[in-house]
């Protein structure tokens, strides 16, 4: 009976990993909520399967973001400081984290995911003011100062019409530091 309600719970959900390139982790999840918070903030909250784990966190993004390439230039007044921001809902983002810290291949401790962690956002493409109808991506920067030495790129991008959400490596040397930012560990 416990599996039957485990297989009920999961749904449409797919495995994360997701990676073309064999020197890369990208991961793939499906977006299970949509919804705007007073702020206007745009949060979607995104699961999948690990295993037989499911794994999950909830992602928003600003709500006045532009795109950050004008006329073929990148404008340097578009990068957003507490752009896109991460959270952790419970269990299943531990599970995340555990996740991550698997298909990385990280040495070392392993910690649960933070309530909550910020960074700054550059829309690569995409029209945030139509966040629920295009395909927006963006390039989240951590620790963009390096003042804690943690400094790391990921891409996030979120296709509300097809449901999907993704992150994206930019650079697999970036993977330590990322793991350590979202657990703090």
């Amino acid at each position: 009976m416990r599996f039957l309600i485990f297989l009920k719970g999961q749904g449409n959900l797919k495995q994360i990993d997701v990676s073309e390139d064999d020197d890369f982790v990208d991961l793939q999840l499906t977006v299970t909520k949509y919804w705007k918070d007073d702020d206007e903030h745009h949060i979607v909250q995104a699961k999948g399967l690990w295993g037989r784990e499911t794994v999950g966190l909830a992602i928003a993004f600003r709500p006045d973001m532009k795109l950050g390439i004008v006329d073929t230039e990148v404008d340097k007044k578009r990068f957003y400081r507490e752009g896109v921001n991460f959270y952790s809902i419970g269990k299943i983002s531990d599970n995340f984290t555990r996740a991550l810290h698997s298909l990385f291949q990280i040495d070392g401790t392993l910690g649960n995911m933070q309530d909550s962690v910020g960074s700054t956002a550059f829309i690569v493409s995409g029209r945030p003011e139509h966040f629920d109808e295009d395909y927006i991506k963006a390039k989240v920067f951590f620790d963009g100062a390096n003042e804690k030495n943690l400094y790391a790129e990921w891409y996030v991008n979120v296709d509300l019409k097809n449901k999907i959400l993704e992150l994206r490596e930019k650079d697999p040397e970036y993977r330590k530091n990322i793991l350590t930012i979202l657990t703090n560990v």
